[in-house]
């Protein structure tokens, strides 16, 4: 095993059935008035309890997945392999500052050179709202965002070069947390904020998730293949609620199978994969660690055998 990391592989990802919680400090289940921004919150060490602020404040626009398909489908960024397909799919969600087009470029041509059509899907732009204001999640949190994978879905499904039973997400930060509410959602079908409904085939094909450093919530039963990576020295999110949510997996005798395993890498700081981070995260601090994203590559090569995509042994 690689020393610079810790690896905990737990059995399945059916965690209704497990009836797992969010593990948060005291002081997040009751939050208090007081970080007004992110970065405020993780000078405070209470990143945990701003999150639940912001859930529970979260107001959305009523939308329908029609007129969420409009704003962004056009702008949706299509990487895909030589040849005719299909291919598996896999939509990629930004954090919350934004498409980094180095970053994006990197993992399509990661994704291109295995057999994968990359669905970069841009939740900002198209919105124009400002980053700033998202990563202080004032708007767009990962519960309405949801709504943005349920119409990339139903886009890459349409597409013929794209297999619609392959598919899988993979999210960055504000992306990561994105995707585990649609996961959560997708659980019982509960319409994403702004939606009155979940569409039919809301979560079909979804086979595997690829979250980094974004927050560990509560359970969710959708039978997805989940990796998780987190970052040691990330400022943002505590590893500590994502390490106890697999033990309590592990722990579990009547869980079979190894569907979700998390990554914590030592030293690795937020946006870690990020070969040329932009302003936000030089900011924040962050740190390109080559050998943690290759170990995160190389794990989600694994998953991705499994969906039947051939493997490579170039990485970007």
């Amino acid at each position: 095993m690689n020393p610079r990391r810790r690896v905990i592989r737990a059995a399945s990802p059916w965690l209704m059935a497990l009836g797992l919680t969010l593990s948060i400090p005291a002081a997040a289940a009751n939050p208090e008035p007081g970080a007004s921004g992110l970065e405020e919150a993780a000078e405070s060490d209470s990143s945990e309890a701003f999150f639940t602020q912001a859930l529970s404040r979260a107001q959305a626009p009523a939308t329908s997945l029609a007129e969420i398909q409009r704003l962004l489908v056009p702008e949706i960024r299509v990487y895909r392999p030589e040849g005719a397909g299909p291919f598996p799919g896999i939509l990629l969600l930004h954090g919350c500052s934004g498409p980094t087009p180095s970053h994006e470029s990197d993992w399509a041509r990661f994704y291109s050179e295995r057999g994968v059509v990359t669905l970069a899907v841009d939740s900002l732009g198209p919105r124009q709202l400002d980053w700033e204001r998202v990563c202080n999640l004032e708007t767009l949190t990962g519960r309405e965002r949801a709504a943005d994978i349920l119409a990339a879905l139903e886009y890459a499904r349409s597409l013929p070069f794209v297999d619609s039973d392959r598919l899988a997400l993979s999210g960055f930060s504000h992306g990561a947390w994105t995707i585990w509410e649609f996961l959560l959602l997708a659980s019982d079908q509960t319409p994403a904020l702004g939606l009155d409904e979940w569409p039919a085939d809301g979560a079909h094909g979804v086979r595997a998730a690829f979250l980094f450093y974004g927050p560990c919530l509560e359970k969710f039963s959708v039978p997805v293949a989940t990796l998780v990576f987190q970052a040691e020295n990330d400022r943002y999110i505590d590893e500590a609620a994502c390490i106890e949510h697999a033990r309590q997996l592990q722990r579990d005798p009547g869980a079979k199978g190894e569907e979700f395993e998390l990554h914590v890498f030592p030293g690795a700081t937020h946006t870690f994969d990020h070969a040329q981070p932009n302003p936000a995260n030089l900011a924040a601090g962050s740190v390109h660690d080559p050998q943690a994203t290759r170990t995160a590559q190389e794990a989600i090569e694994r998953v991705l055998k499994n969906l039947g995509a051939p493997a490579s042994s170039s990485t970007p």
